[in-house]
């Protein structure tokens, strides 16, 4: 699970979801996570790296990080391939509603 705080005072909970198919269960090294971010971040800004542990070896131990649907309309996550790690990213930025109406 994935708390994420804007500075604004609004919230969100991401959840990170692990693809894995082999024989040991891969395990977070953190049952939560949380991250503080700006609203001014830009599309693509890193929010915060995840980590997960697997008792495989070789390409078996590589882990695919991905995000639930819903959780999919504001962020993005990316798998490293290289540190076994992801990254949360910010995918849509969200502007209050009412900004939205007076610039028409």
């Amino acid at each position: 699970m994935m708390i994420v705080s804007c500075s604004s005072a609004a919230s969100a909970t991401v959840t990170v979801l692990i693809d894995d198919i082999n024989d040991h269960v891969p395990v977070f090294t953190q049952s939560v996570y949380r991250a503080v971010m700006s609203e001014s971040y830009d599309v693509g800004a890193s929010i915060v790296s995840i980590s997960a542990t697997d008792a495989d070896t070789g390409s078996n131990a590589r882990l695919l990080y991905s995000l639930r649907e819903q959780d999919r309309e504001h962020f993005t996550v990316d798998s490293v391939e290289a540190t076994n790690t992801g990254v949360l990213k910010v995918y849509r930025v969200s502007r209050p509603s009412f900004l939205d109406s007076a610039s028409k």
